[in-house]
């Protein structure tokens, strides 16, 4: 094992090296010529959604209708950024139908010639022909289901729930309408309340944060030079291995995925749990070597203080967070579009409440315990023996941490800034439970809040 260990780090300084260099190119090769700036079309069409919904919320909340009609001009706004020409001008006729602001016949008139994200020019004329028929014509409430099956879809789902709302006003049925938009605005303003629980919990614990880092800096608690200053500074170096086996599952889920698919598997679940079982295998089989490697302790003390460490190591990364995040918003007009956020994708794309519950645990609790093993209890672990530098070890391996998650310079200070506070808890409390409670929280909050944008 300890003679191999010698090719997991050549693996491991190609894989980073792979992605850092990979990374570095896609940034430079968007930025050059990139689709468009500032933040990407599916985050802005996040925003423009979640201003229309927000307007119901207002409604449904009693704040009056000048304020909806506020938030909704917004909304109306930033259609034009979020989709092509003629999808931001079929959105707005449904927004100004179903909110009743505009006119949407008048809107449409100019749907046929409009340029489309998808559709050709016969596709486009065709359709368009049949939305301006649907928007001047009168309607029965009877008619309005077999129009909803036959129309064309529009922009998205939430504008389908919006469209059947405008239709059944359009239709006089003021029963069905009512019904819709009150269980449109009571899920809104549920979302509009867990996201202002959120900003009010990531407040307190910002203002928590300021205090615990001024108590950490008044009283610099030591730290040993190694996690095990009797062994040698190779003693952990055989770990590495459950880092590799980490990065080639993940870095090969493009080539695994069509094998899954053709065995009727949900291909990119199959290949996260065999990234999360086969690292936590391979370590679970090194507890009976009789060196050091057989001794290795991943959790410590008792259960309450471990939360508590959890809780303070949060909210100590939360004035960061806050001060990157400003940073970010500041400099993001001159950022590629294309910024990804796997976190944000993979909530836009649960279509149902499984597929939801499933997202919320990958990134709340499978992320954070195969996370903290394999880059804390691993590679902090290994770079702290070998060179007994703490900072220096809890910097490097926060970084790399930060390499894994393809955001760009969108997300590559709060996450190195979030992996070097996580090796900084671990190398005080030599356990990764506080690490892992403080991954899930920071993952959690993000994913709530992004369910709350979404609806």
């Amino acid at each position: 094992m300890r003679d191999s260990a010698q090719y997991a780090w050549w693996l491991l300084i190609f894989l980073f090296t792979l992605l850092i260099v990979g990374n570095t190119a896609i940034f430079w090769s968007l930025f050059r010529s990139p689709t468009s700036r500032g933040l990407s079309g599916s985050n802005q069409r996040m925003g423009v959604e979640f201003q229309a919904r927000y307007a119901l919320a207002m409604e449904q909340l009693g704040l009056g209708r000048t304020v909806s009609e506020q938030v909704l001009e917004g909304a109306l706004e930033g259609l034009d950024n979020a989709y092509a020409p003629y999808e931001a001008t079929l959105y707005r006729a449904i927004l100004e139908s179903a909110f009743k602001t505009g006119d949407a016949r008048k809107t449409l008139q100019a749907l046929p010639d409009l340029p489309s994200e998808s559709l050709s020019p016969t596709e486009r004329r065709w359709q368009a022909m049949r939305w301006q028929e649907v928007f001047s014509k009168s309607l029965k409430p009877e008619q309005v289901p077999l129009l909803l099956e036959t129309l064309p879809g529009a922009p998205s789902p939430f504008a389908d729930e919006l469209l059947k709302l405008a239709l059944y006003q359009r239709a006089g049925d003021a029963t069905q309408a009512n019904a819709l938009k009150q269980s449109l605005g009571r899920t809104a303003a549920w979302s509009v309340v867990l996201l202002g629980a959120i900003f009010g919990i990531v407040g307190f614990a910002g203002l928590a944060g300021i205090v615990v880092l001024i108590w950490y800096a008044l009283t610099n608690p030591a730290l040993p030079a190694r996690p095990a200053p009797d062994d040698s500074p190779f003693v952990y170096d055989p770990l590495l291995w459950a880092l590799a086996i980490f990065l080639l599952v993940m870095l090969n889920a493009s080539a695994l995925n069509p094998m899954l698919r053709g065995w009727g598997v949900d291909a990119s679940s199959a290949v996260y749990l065999l990234a999360v079982l086969l690292p936590l295998m391979f370590l679970a089989s090194l507890r009976d070597q009789p060196d050091a490697l057989g001794q290795i302790r991943w959790f410590t003390r008792g259960w309450w203080k471990q939360l508590g460490v959890g809780l303070m190591g949060y909210a100590a990364y939360v004035p960061f967070l806050i001060l990157l995040l400003v940073l970010t918003i500041l400099v993001a007009p001159a950022l590629p579009a294309e910024q990804t956020n796997p976190v944000g994708e993979r909530v836009a794309e649960s279509k149902t409440n499984l597929e939801w519950l499933w997202t919320f645990v990958q990134v709340v609790v499978l992320a954070p315990i195969i996370e903290e093993f394999v880059f804390r209890g691993v590679l902090f672990k290994v770079l702290w023996q070998r060179t007994g530098q703490v900072w220096l070890s809890a910097l490097v391996s926060g970084y790399l941490f930060a390499v894994i998650h393809p955001q760009f310079l969108g997300g590559i200070f709060p996450i190195t800034v979030l992996g070097t506070i996580l090796a900084l808890v671990y190398a005080h409390t030599r356990s990764l439970l506080p690490c892992i409670i403080i991954h899930a929280i920071n993952n959690g909050l993000i994913t709530l809040m992004l369910w709350a944008v979404a609806g």
